[in-house]
């Protein structure tokens, strides 16, 4: 009787401890490219008024990977009425870029840089400054964004790429073919890359 106690007891310890090490974890997901997985764990989250913060946060960043752009925007409306956190509108602005609202999205951008100018997403916030930028033909403002976006991570090639673009269309061809050479040291088959610096090169020699 008492060794089948034992058993019994050992059995629901581990019963506990493998729950706790099986708890749904939606950003965990997140990082694995599970979006589907992750957005229905912060779905339940919400659902049973356990959602954080970083529940929307977590949620949005899936939607936006699924291109789910106007769910992102329904979703971080709900979580902006509960929490203040830049990290929702970040994510809202995302979406809004997808969509091509650029005005709105460079609104929200421009807030994060307002708010956190060292935020762990002010990176990411430059980057689609500079996108919108381009889009928008001011490739002097362009170029700002997305030096400021390379100098706090600089391991990205189509980000480099996106900056010899941008200093290219404003005719500043030795810093744009700078641009390129390091998107080409990052990835050497980076197509984008590659063509900027064909152009600029043969700019350069005319």
């Amino acid at each position: 009787m008492k060794r089948t106690l034992s058993v019994l007891l050992l059995l629901l310890l581990a019963a506990a401890l493998f729950g706790q090490v099986a708890k749904p974890d939606a950003a965990k997901e997140y990082r694995a490219t599970n979006y589907t997985l992750a957005v229905n764990i912060c779905l339940s989250e919400i659902k049973e008024g356990k959602a954080t913060a970083n529940t929307y946060v977590i949620l949005l960043r899936s939607l936006n990977k699924q291109k789910r752009y106007r769910d992102a925007i329904t979703y971080g409306n709900q979580g902006q009425k509960r929490f203040k956190d830049m990290g929702i509108s970040e994510a809202m602005g995302v979406a809004y870029y997808y969509l091509g609202n650029y005005d709105r999205a460079l609104s929200i951008f421009r807030s994060y840089v307002e708010a956190l100018p060292e935020g762990p997403l002010i990176d990411d916030v430059y980057y689609f400054m500079g996108e919108i930028f381009i889009q928008q033909g001011e490739f002097n403002k362009a170029d700002i964004a997305l030096t400021t976006a390379v100098h706090y991570y600089a391991k990205s090639a189509l980000w480099w790429a996106r900056l010899g673009y941008a200093r290219e269309q404003a005719e500043s061809y030795e810093p744009a073919l700078a641009a390129y050479n390091q998107a080409l040291k990052i990835n050497k088959n980076h197509a984008e890359a590659k063509n900027g610096r064909d152009r600029v090169a043969a700019k350069l020699n005319s």
